[in-house]
């Protein structure tokens, strides 16, 4: 084959690859289940990715696409939430406003439980020191009181040993 036959043969591929990626396009903005993506129209027009992305023109279809099932899907939110009145609406934030109430009085509720039963503890401890302190005061003033009586002792045994001595 000569050039100019190769010439022929790749327009008549790039045409046909042209036409089926429109027929491919135009497929799936007609079925919302097809998702807009290039591995999508390559399965449906059997042209890999690559070729898809090579050209760019597909791509921008796509994502035209995408853009106007975004905004097809934001009109029926504005819509659905047009159809509510305002009877609803009101009843619907009182609800949450409700709920919301219930959920900081629960939690003011497990604070001061915490608090009561951390203050009980506390009250405890202190109650516990103070004892100990006492007792170890007792306990002080009873060795100082022997220790007095210790002196006395060694002092009465000093002077015995020391009377023993002389009257030898």
């Amino acid at each position: 084959m000569t050039g100019q036959a190769f010439d022929d043969k790749n327009k008549h591929d790039f045409d046909k690859n042209t036409e089926l990626l429109a027929q491919g396009i135009m497929q799936i903005a007609s079925d919302k289940s097809l998702k807009p993506t290039a591995a999508e129209l390559g399965r449906i027009t059997g042209i890999h990715r690559n070729t898809i992305r090579q050209r760019r023109w597909p791509l921008e279809r796509l994502e035209a696409i995408k853009d106007t099932r975004r905004m097809e899907v934001l009109a029926q939110r504005v819509k659905a939430e047009k159809k509510q009145d305002p009877k609803t609406i009101l009843m619907q934030r009182l609800e949450k406003s409700r709920l919301e109430v219930l959920y900081w009085f629960n939690r003011f509720q497990e604070a001061e439980s915490s608090f009561a039963s951390i203050d009980k503890r506390l009250s405890t401890v202190r109650e516990s020191r103070d004892y100990y302190v006492q007792v170890t005061e007792e306990q002080r003033l009873t060795i100082k009181q022997q220790e007095t009586e210790i002196q006395k002792l060694r002092d009465a045994l000093h002077m015995v040993s020391v009377n023993l001595e002389e009257s030898k």
